[in-house]
């Protein structure tokens, strides 16, 4: 077993309970058919990719979704269909947290965007902790205009954070994004959304 130093955490699917299939059947209800093309769950496709990679302000995002759409829909109810995936971060995950702080330098990289971010910010808000408390570092893909499973997000967090590949556990909900971090060197834990994220893991760490 390797002996790490690194722990990186995916957010929506590992930490973040989602419901996607919420968000494309609210989409469907104002008139976006067409959402299943690029809403996968994972890695988004499309415009809603440019979007979290930051080609795509806020402002410009929710013109293309009336665009798409065909409806002359409010902010607010573009808004709340977007978010509608966004679900919880479990209590038991926030403690896992302050747990391998502890003793490991946990990171978050997320494929999200400015939306998303800001609804999930005081999720985090725990026992006094913020966001920024859990982690030595957060990595945003619409902050950073990279995407996972492209390499170079990999290895700008490798840079940025000077982590030594060997020494750095990736945990993910895509098995795409696991293969990506692998070619790295970056050891990977493909997790299940819904299983107990702390067993698992106690596979991987002492």
């Amino acid at each position: 077993m390797r002996q790490f130093k690194n722990i990186i955490f995916d957010l929506g699917g590992v930490l973040l309970d989602l419901d996607i299939n919420r968000c494309m059947t609210e989409f469907e209800k104002v008139g976006l058919h067409d959402i299943r093309r690029w809403m996968t769950g994972t890695n988004e496709l499309g415009f809603l990719k440019e979007y979290e990679c930051g080609g795509l302000t806020t402002l410009q995002f929710r013109e293309k979704i009336r665009e798409e759409a065909g409806r002359a829909l409010s902010d607010g109810e573009i808004d709340r269909v977007w978010n509608s995936m966004l679900k919880e971060i479990p209590e038991y995950k926030l403690e896992l947290l302050l747990t391998l702080r502890k003793k490991y330098h946990l990171y978050l990289l997320s494929n999200t965007n400015d939306l998303h971010w800001n609804v999930c910010i005081p999720k985090f808000e725990y026992r006094g902790f913020r966001v920024n408390d859990f982690f030595t570092h957060v990595f945003l893909s619409y902050q950073m205009h990279q995407a996972k499973p492209d390499i170079a997000i990999f290895q700008t967090v490798l840079k940025e954070a000077k982590l030594v590949p060997e020494e750095t556990l990736f945990i993910d909900d895509s098995l795409e994004n696991c293969r990506a971090a692998a070619s790295l060197g970056i050891s990977v834990f493909h997790y299940v959304p819904g299983d107990d994220l702390e067993m698992q893991l106690l596979k991987f760490i002492d």
